[in-house]
């Protein structure tokens, strides 16, 4: 049995950011450096209602990130980074983390990043997330959803297509690619029909 909140609890914030930057660790990396790093900024430079999480048998087993108009997921401020790291290494850090930044046009939700415990894979978490981020952006009014998907996971990038998501756009991380791993990022958009319509 999977259930689907359309928040991070507060009692799960720290199992939930271990599990999204595990999971998200090509990317956020650079930015945030070794889990322990992490783990002291990021619980703070969360929004724990700009997500969704999956449960399994009370199990946290999945979060999917959303970013919307009013702001991301994941959004620590200057000064925390600054505080964390240091003013040189803070101030590099923020400027990574802007290039990993995107501008949402009005009208859509985009998916900022969908973790899945690797233990539970292959139960249909991942599904029942992006099924729920779809049905959430239909009922609030939105005409597109769309994510962003790097050039070093085909995997992921064929089952978003199995889903319907087409691709848009591709961003290139130029004299940064070697630093993240990776070269480009493809941005794959969905119409939704909104609720009611």
């Amino acid at each position: 049995m999977i259930d689907i909140l359309d928040h991070l609890p507060e009692a799960r914030v720290p199992e939930g950011v271990r599990l999204y930057y595990t999971g998200l660790g090509v990317k956020l990396g650079p930015v945030f450096g070794p889990l322990a790093s992490a783990l002291a900024v990021l619980p703070g430079s969360i929004h724990p209602t700009r997500c969704l999480t999956a449960l399994s048998e009370g199990r946290l087993a999945g979060i999917l990130g959303i970013h919307d108009q009013q702001g991301s997921f994941l959004e620590p401020s200057y000064g925390t980074m600054v505080r964390h790291y240091g003013q040189i290494s803070g101030t590099f850090r923020t400027m990574l983390l802007m290039l990993l930044d995107h501008k949402v046009p009005p009208g859509d939700l985009y998916l900022d990043g969908i973790v899945v415990d690797p233990s539970l894979r292959g139960q249909g978490i991942g599904s029942a997330l992006m099924a729920a981020f779809e049905h959430l952006a239909g009922e609030n009014g939105f005409t597109t959803v769309s994510l962003e998907v790097i050039d070093t996971n085909p995997r992921a990038r064929s089952l978003y297509e199995r889903l319907g998501y087409r691709q848009i756009a591709t961003h290139t991380m130029g004299p940064f690619s070697r630093l993240f791993g990776f070269r480009t990022t493809h941005r794959l958009t969905k119409p939704i029909r909104p609720a009611g319509s």
